[in-house]
C-alpha cells in the first residue's frame, strides 16, 4: 500500500515540474517562502488555469512552487510562458531567466509593498545595531538584504521561513534577532497588543508588489495575456478566483521594475 502511495506521489511530482511547461500560456507562480506546497495549492492553479482556458481558447496549466530551489530546478529545464513571482525571485533571477514584467499584483488593493524589521523592543533602535539572524518569507533569494535597505546596508544574517509571523512570536520572547514583514503581514499584527514585546526599527522605501512576468521575449500572447489579467477585477466570474489568489485584480507593470 505505501509503495503505491510513494509512486502516486512520485508521478505527481513528476507531473507538475516536468509537463507543466509546454503549452503558449503555461504558467508558474513562484512565492518562495509562502505557505503551504505545490500539491496543496494546485487546485487554485488549476482554477486559473481553467480560467484563462476560456479566456484564451488555449489549454493553460499552471504550478506552484514556494520552494526556491524546487523552483529553480524546474525552471533550469523547462522555462514556464509566464508566471507570478516574489519580487526577491524576480530582482534575484531575472536577467537569468530573461523575466519581463507584463503587470502587477494588488494584494489588499495596494499599489505598493512595504517591508519591516522587527525587533525585540529591548534593541536599540538602529538596525545596524541589529545582531544574530533575521527572518522573513521574503528573505530566500540572493538580493533580499537589498531591496529591505537599499543603500544604508545591514550586517545581519538572513534567513527565509515559511511562518513569519511564527518567528514574530518568537521575536516577541526574546529568543530571535528579528523578522521582515511584508505590507501584508504587517497590516495583521499592527493593531495587536499582543506583540508588545516588539518595535519596528526600519521601515524600507515602497517596493514593487509581485510581478507578472512573461519568459523571453514578448509577442502576441503577452499581449492577449495581459489584456486578460488586466479586465479580472471587471469580470464578475473572476472575482472568487482573485480572493484565492490573494489580489484583487492586476495592474499594468510596476516602471520601478524595469
Amino acid at each position: 500500500m505505501f509503495r503505491k502511495i510513494i509512486a502516486f506521489a512520485f508521478i505527481l511530482a513528476l507531473t507538475l515540474s516536468s509537463a507543466a511547461f509546454a503549452g503558449r500560456f503555461d504558467f508558474a507562480i513562484i512565492q518562495p517562502g509562502q505557505p503551504g506546497t505545490t500539491a496543496e495549492a494546485q487546485p487554485v492553479m488549476d482554477e486559473l488555469a481553467k480560467y484563462l482556458s476560456t479566456k484564451l481558447g488555449e489549454k493553460v496549466r499552471g504550478v506552484y512552487y514556494n520552494d526556491l530551489n524546487e523552483a529553480l530546478g524546474s525552471i533550469e529545464k523547462s522555462k514556464p510562458a509566464w508566471g507570478i513571482t516574489g519580487l526577491t525571485f524576480f530582482k534575484s533571477y531575472a536577467n537569468k531567466f530573461s523575466m519581463i514584467p507584463v503587470a502587477s499584483t494588488l494584494p489588499q488593493g495596494m499599489q505598493k509593498d512595504v517591508w519591516r524589521l522587527i525587533v525585540p523592543i529591548s534593541n536599540p533602535d538602529s538596525p545596524l545595531k541589529v545582531g544574530g539572524t533575521v527572518y522573513g518569507s521574503m528573505l530566500y533569494a540572493p538580493r533580499s538584504l537589498e531591496l529591505l535597505f537599499g543603500t544604508q546596508g545591514g550586517e545581519f544574517a538572513v534567513e527565509g521561513t515559511h511562518n513569519a509571523l511564527r518567528m514574530l512570536r518568537k521575536v516577541n520572547k526574546g529568543k530571535v534577532a528579528g523578522v521582515v514583514l511584508d505590507a501584508v503581514q504587517y497590516s495583521v499584527i499592527k493593531d495587536s497588543d499582543r506583540y508588545s514585546g516588539t518595535k519596528v526599527v526600519f521601515t524600507s522605501a515602497e517596493l514593487p508588489n509581485s510581478p507578472v512576468v512573461w519568459f523571453g521575449s514578448t509577442n502576441d500572447d503577452t499581449l492577449r495575456l495581459q489584456a486578460v489579467l488586466l479586465d479580472m477585477d471587471k469580470d464578475p466570474a473572476a472575482k472568487e478566483l482573485l480572493k484565492l489568489l490573494q489580489t484583487v485584480g492586476f495592474s499594468p507593470a510596476d516602471k520601478d521594475l524595469h
